[in-house]
């Protein structure tokens, strides 16, 4: 029976709880399949299209299995005792004063911090060691599926992350050890020293991935996307041409030039302000763009809090995806992946839920605004190194 063994370890701090997601965090095998998952579709979807459901279900089943056949491919995790640490010390501040000495990584993990109705949440401390493994199930020989999550697996450790605020460079993972690697497939581990070796690192690697599945060419994706997709048409990704001594010095960073760029700013500000207080909203929330829900949080109202959400569905994950990757010299370095896909159907509209009763509804956002934060870290930070070429 063929299988992969890979040796992972935490590049930032993974927030994966159990049944109780404030509870203790653990490893959990299904919360991998599930991120896994989550890629192979943006790999098929960038090369067998994004409206073709039943064919890209079919390819994804054949590799993760669905509700009527088992996956050809099993996941394990294998742990020794792990560390956590939570959210106040990872911030390093006084919940009490909202006063942090890491203000950016506060802003970014900031659903983990300590409310009135639950308590902190703790992560798994970044450099953290497992054993991911997959295997062929018993029974079935299934190389080529093997292959499509091994595909699924570098995407993962390369670009995304897993558990709460994933998107928010939180649960990188890295590969530092593999067992045997896979023919005619890039290396897991990370080989770059450098932001531009990384930038030619990820268009190699994702020049690879498109072509285990098909070596006919992309089909044609809609714009926007119906979903998330790894398409170049739809999906842009870039490197910042800077190093990091740290995951934290670059998550801090890129925190605070998000915090400073979404800060009060107009015509959010006064828009959302207005129908906190009985108003209707006048235009489109820009900030829906980065995610929903949102929380818009008043002091000079008398701290209201009023929740901004899509009017069918409470939630949607940014568009733009931040993670840390540890370079093979042990500097630190941001990758950047923006979706262009549908922030909500477009029969849906945004809608203001107000903490004293009422609502209000405007129509959907464009990618704009995160277009703009984009061009601002160039200035802030780093000029970005765009993945060209796959």
């Amino acid at each position: 029976m063929a299988q992969l063994e890979v040796r992972l370890e935490t590049v930032t701090p993974l927030f994966l709880g159990g049944s109780d997601p404030r509870g203790a965090p653990e490893l959990r095998a299904a919360s991998f399949r599930g991120v896994l998952r989550f890629w192979l579709r943006a790999l098929l979807g960038g090369v067998l299209g994004d409206r073709n459901l039943d064919d890209l279900r079919k390819a994804e089943a054949a590799v993760f299995g669905s509700t009527d056949a088992a996956s050809p491919v099993v996941v394990r995790i294998q742990s020794q005792a792990i560390r956590t640490i939570p959210f106040s010390q990872l911030a390093q501040g006084d919940q009490g004063k909202r006063a942090y000495q890491k203000p950016g990584i506060a802003y970014l993990f900031f659903a983990a911090r300590q409310t009135k109705q639950e308590p902190e949440r703790s992560a798994i401390r970044a450099g953290t060691s497992f054993q991911l493994i997959l295997s062929e199930r018993a029974g079935i020989s299934a190389e080529t599926a093997l292959h499509r999550a091994y595909a699924a697996l570098w995407l993962l450790t390369h670009l995304g992350g897993l558990g709460a605020r994933a998107r928010r460079g939180a649960g990188g993972v890295q590969a530092t050890q593999v067992q045997e690697q896979l023919k005619d497939l890039p290396p897991l581990i990370v080989q770059a020293t450098s932001p531009e070796q990384l930038q030619k690192e990820l268009m190699d690697g994702l020049q690879k991935l498109r072509s285990i599945i098909s070596s006919q060419g992309s089909a044609k994706v809609s714009n926007p996307s119906a979903f998330d997709i790894l398409h170049p048409d739809v999906c842009k990704i870039w490197v910042l041409d800077r190093t990091f001594d740290s995951w934290v010095e670059a998550l801090d960073a890129i925190g605070q030039a998000m915090q400073q760029f979404r800060n009060r700013r107009e015509p959010d500000y006064s828009n959302v302000k207005s129908a906190v207080q009985g108003a209707p909203l006048t235009q489109p929330v820009e900030r829906g763009a980065f995610g929903l829900p949102i929380i818009f949080y008043y002091r000079s109202l008398g701290g209201l809090k009023d929740t901004l959400k899509g009017s069918n569905h409470d939630r949607r994950a940014s568009p733009l995806v931040i993670r840390v990757v540890r370079l093979a010299n042990n500097q630190f370095a941001l990758v950047l992946t923006q979706f262009y896909a549908e922030l909500l159907p477009p029969s849906e509209r945004l809608l203001l839920e107000r903490s004293h009763g009422g609502t209000t509804t405007t129509g959907l956002p464009d990618l704009g605004l995160i277009d703009a934060f984009l061009k601002d870290l160039d200035q802030k930070i780093a000029p970005r190194l765009e993945v060209t070429g796959w």
